[in-house]
């Protein structure tokens, strides 16, 4: 990246954002927007802070292993234009997401198309610029062949994690033994450059040790490609690792590390991974509004209250409604105000009747106007909302604190150099005593 082109992103991520006092928490965050409303759309607060923290606290723990942001997770402005000033990479998986990252200036070799069945009009592209791309069966690889032969390839196996939230091994990566030989021969038969390998484990794998494993594993396919001419070069440890407020890439970090050091100690290897909820989960506060209500009765009995909010599956919740993914849910209003405790449902504002994301769970008794507050919806939530019955998609807004706006200044001084930006990241002192507890929720 050039000087003009990191100037003119800290610029924007200056204009885009709320500047805030160092002493702001996000309870008095809430309670603006709460005091500003009533908002008919649902509100995103999304903390640039807790973005940086989470860069940071990686980069202290697993050094050796690049940060490749995946753009889907969260593709807001802000959260891309911090993660470029930081320094680091991203993983692509369509053509729309390459030509964003390459238009704000992020070089090819800082960009991993991570997607195993590409468009040949995509191929075009990542010919052109030179990225580098994945492969995990015989008929992408013949697409490869023809369309981008001189393309950097990194060999997908599957390596599936048995507690993660979503698998992703029914859909991609080869069996590591058999066929990722048999796909190696082939690639040096049509004479590609196959230069690694790459896997992901499912998306929040709660297993740390499955990348342990998973590493060795990919010690056997270095192994068998040396045998038939490849040298491997780069090694792409893929995503899953959880962002909760609650969660420490330290545990990750222990077998990561370990295994690094047990099986590729040569540190001339280039070697990222693909955090996206890491990243960006925890940075998101949704604030939500209570637009109807309704009992559910057998007779003169109440047996469920049914709540009416601004958001639902169409918006922030549909990991909530088909991945499993239980929402953290935070009454905005005090207990005494509240009326008793009863089974609860909440439902989206839609028209569709599949339309809820929680039931069976208890609250205390609301009221029209009231609020809801959901912890850590900054992953897959605005990026998988649409306009269904005409509604409003989520409205995200920003807010960085000052020292968090001076620290991305300095960054920005730096001109584009990694090294420089890492060391500032790991010695500062503000995001050293930086604890859990700072991104902690407060009650109201």
């Amino acid at each position: 990246m050039n000087d003009e082109q990191t100037g003119s992103i800290l610029k924007n991520l200056m204009c885009r954002t709320t500047h805030i006092s160092d002493d702001t928490t996000l309870q008095d965050i809430v309670n603006r927007i709460v005091d500003s409303g009533p908002h008919d759309e649902p509100v995103h607060a999304l903390e640039v802070d807790t973005v940086v923290f989470k860069y940071a606290e990686w980069l202290r723990h697993i050094p050796r292993v690049k940060q490749y942001y995946a753009i889907k997770s969260n593709d807001t402005d802000v959260i891309v234009e911090t993660i470029i000033l930081l320094g680091g990479g991203f993983d692509c998986a369509s053509q729309c997401e390459l030509e964003r990252v390459l238009k704000l200036g992020v070089p090819p070799e800082r960009i991993i198309y991570a997607q195993p069945s590409k468009s040949i009009a995509s191929l075009k592209l990542a010919r052109e610029k030179r990225i580098r791309t994945v492969f995990d069966n015989e008929f992408e690889l013949e697409k490869l062949a023809k369309h981008y032969p001189e393309a950097e390839l990194l060999l997908r196996f599957r390596y599936d994690s048995t507690n993660s939230k979503i698998n992703l091994g029914a859909k991609f990566g080869c069996n590591p033994q058999e066929e990722a030989q048999g796909l190696l021969n082939r690639a040096r038969d049509l004479g590609m450059n196959v230069i690694g390998w790459c896997f992901n484990v499912g998306s929040m794998s709660y297993d740390e040790g499955v990348f342990y494993e998973a590493i060795r594993t990919g010690r056997t396919i270095s192994d068998y490609a040396a045998l038939i001419g490849y040298k491997f070069r780069v090694l792409d440890i893929g995503g899953g690792f959880v962002g909760d407020k609650d969660a420490n890439i330290a545990r990750y970090a222990e077998f990561i590390n370990r295994a690094l050091d047990e099986f590729f100690p040569d540190n001339s290897l280039e070697v990222f991974a693909e955090p996206g909820r890491y990243l960006c989960a925890a940075a998101v506060t949704n604030v939500t509004v209570i637009q109807g209500k309704r009992y559910f009765r057998t007779g003169n009995t109440i047996n469920c209250v049914g709540y009416f909010l601004n958001d639902g599956m169409y918006g922030t919740f549909y990991s909530a409604k088909h991945r499993g993914l239980e929402p953290k849910v935070v009454v905005w209003k005090s207990l005494k105000d509240c009326g008793p405790m009863r089974e609860t449902i909440l439902f989206g504002p839609t028209c569709d009747g599949n339309d809820f994301f929680m039931s069976g769970i208890h609250l205390p008794e609301l009221n029209i106007g009231d609020t809801l507050v959901f912890e850590s919806e900054g992953a897959y939530a605005s990026v998988n909302s649409c306009r269904f019955n005409g509604f409003h998609l989520p409205k995200v807004v920003p807010y960085v604190r000052h020292y968090i706006l001076e620290l991305l200044q300095k960054v920005e001084s730096c001109k584009g150099d990694i090294l420089s930006i890492n060391n500032m990241l790991v010695s500062n002192e503000k995001l050293k005593v930086m604890s859990n507890k700072n991104l902690k929720f407060l009650d109201p």
